[in-house]
């Protein structure tokens, strides 16, 4: 079904998760890399990590970078530059002409990337997965704006960058609660990806990021 939204000229995108699945081994692997950077910080022992790390994860933030950022007494930027550090997402990467053609579709519209991680290392796994970095207006991460979803800052940076009014961007992601509540509440469109069942919070929701131009074409 297509959904009413052809006044849509800006695309923001999630990565992980949406532009890729996160396979059981490469959560897993993510999940290392926030105990980790944990670790080096504190010095505590795996066990410890565990216990406060679960504490504070969805309790007090939904944001894992966030809660290693508490934890560890330093800024969201370099706990996800940190962390990054000890993640390896690239070996599950490879490229995927599925995403390519999708991207092809969608050259119309503007993209920016909005996402809880290292802007580098962002930028491998595009180049990894054949999309140009220069698809992307801009790769916006707590680097930029110093904070992670679903703080809103990075959505009204994108919006300050576009000059456009916010029913005119589309956010796309895996998550209701990071990726697209805050967005609706500025007054943006949202796109769930990963489920078969409708969201309630979203207005598209699609099985994976390959059927979103059928629907908004």
């Amino acid at each position: 079904m297509k959904v009413p939204i052809e006044d849509v000229e800006v695309i923001i995108w999630d990565v992980d998760g949406t532009l890729y699945e996160l396979s059981e081994a490469l959560s897993r692997d993510v999940r290392e890399s926030e105990y980790l950077a944990i670790e080096k910080h504190t010095g505590w022992e795996r066990a410890k990590t565990e216990e406060e790390f679960l504490k504070m994860y969805k309790k007090v933030t939904p944001s894992a970078t966030e809660v290693v950022a508490l934890i560890c007494n330093i800024p969201t930027f370099q706990a996800a530059v940190e962390t990054e550090q000890f993640l390896d997402r690239l070996k599950y990467l490879s490229r995927d002409e599925k995403l390519v053609a999708l991207f092809e579709e969608l050259r119309g519209f503007r993209h920016f990337i909005l996402a809880n991680g290292a802007k580098k290392n962002i930028g491998d796994a595009l180049k990894a997965l054949g999309i140009p970095i220069s698809t992307f207006d801009e790769i916006v991460t707590s680097e930029v704006v110093g904070v992670n979803k679903p703080k809103d800052d990075g959505f009204l940076y994108i919006l300050e960058k576009t000059s456009l009014p916010p029913s005119q961007h589309l956010m796309v992601g895996d998550r209701e609660v990071v990726d697209l509540m805050p967005a609706r509440k500025l007054g943006m469109k949202t796109c769930l990806v990963g489920s078969i069942k409708p969201s309630m919070v979203a207005d598209i929701t699609v099985p994976t990021v390959y059927d979103l131009a059928q629907i908004i074409l």
